[in-house]
């Protein structure tokens, strides 16, 4: 500890030089942990917006092939399941080609037992009161400077037909602020989605039953002209997480590099400043300080520059 001035002061020789170092020190750890974290902190929002209750029962084609609206009767009429609904999307845009805007048509009676978190109870049975009316969500809101009783057309890309509704309510959740959503029997009317759905979105009651019953959904359709293939919410989360797979490993390698840039760099600096001392280091090997010590003295600079860089 009675060096400890000493280490000091010979940091402070060279201020410029040496909070340049600790900065890029500093900012290249930023870097790094980010990078790296980034695999982690996007499995980690999936999950807090996914719920381990809802599956996703679709066409065993993919998710562009349609399902006949029909099988949700006998998706209802399952044992564990607490709530169903059609869900249809449909693609539009507001005023001119780049505003796009997806309509999504649901169930009104089921959609705040589904996605309590997209909309209050009372959102929910304002979609109920009438066919005409919508859900928009709150980057809509403030985007667009809507207002609930504002009527809003919508121009349909796939089908080409224009929708309009009266804004009903708001919507408060993550994944819903860039929807509107209507009564899916709005959407049913149009010849293209005639006694059709996207997908079926499923409510086990309890989280156990998950599994058992999405086997259970795909049994009761095995062989008909429209297979299912059904997941978790959490399941599909994670199948599309994985297509970003050669993005986040590129991440990791380009944070692998930064490292070693750094690394250099700093080697760089500290053989510099060696080199600037050799007359320094000479005279206190001469009045008696060993070998060891000396390195002792150049690492503990090395280690207190990099301490307050990861403190920073």
């Amino acid at each position: 500890m009675k060096f400890v001035p000493l280490i000091i002061r010979n940091l402070l020789r060279n201020r410029r030089r040496t909070i340049l170092s600790v900065l890029s020190i500093a900012v290249s750890t930023l870097i790094f942990a980010a990078l790296m974290s980034v695999p982690a902190v996007a499995a980690r929002l999936l999950r807090d917006r996914v719920s381990a209750l809802r599956l996703i029962c679709g066409n065993k084609a993919g998710f562009n092939y349609m399902l006949p609206a029909a099988y949700g009767e006998t998706i209802r009429d399952l044992p564990h399941v607490s709530a169903m609904t059609g869900y249809l999307v449909m693609m539009t845009s507001y005023r001119k080609a780049g505003e796009l805007i997806p309509i999504v048509g649901v169930d009104p009676d089921q959609l705040h037992v589904i996605w309590p978190d997209w909309a209050s109870a009372a959102a929910a049975a304002a979609l109920g009161h009438s066919r005409s009316v919508g859900l928009v969500g709150n980057g809509l809101v403030r985007r667009f400077q809507w207002k609930v009783g504002d009527n809003i057309i919508l121009h349909g890309l796939s089908p080409p037909t224009d929708l309009s509704f009266t804004v009903a309510g708001t919507m408060d959740g993550q994944v819903s602020r860039n929807l509107v959503i209507v009564p899916i029997d709005r959407l049913n009317q149009m010849e293209a989605f005639e006694g059709k759905v996207t997908v079926f979105f499923v409510k086990a009651d309890a989280s156990e039953f998950a599994q058992p019953l999405l086997k259970q959904i795909d049994g009761h359709f095995a062989n008909s002209p429209f297979e299912t293939a059904t997941q978790t919410e959490l399941g599909v989360a994670q199948s599309q997480l994985h297509d970003f797979r050669l993005l986040f490993v590129g991440a990791q390698l380009f944070a692998g590099i930064v490292v070693i840039v750094i690394a250099l760099v700093s080697a760089n600096t500290a053989a510099m400043a060696v080199r600037e001392r050799r007359h320094e280091l000479a005279v206190m090997r001469a009045v008696g300080f060993t070998r060891r010590a000396l390195v002792a003295f150049i690492l503990a600079e090395g280690m207190l520059m990099g301490t307050i860089a990861g403190a920073l």
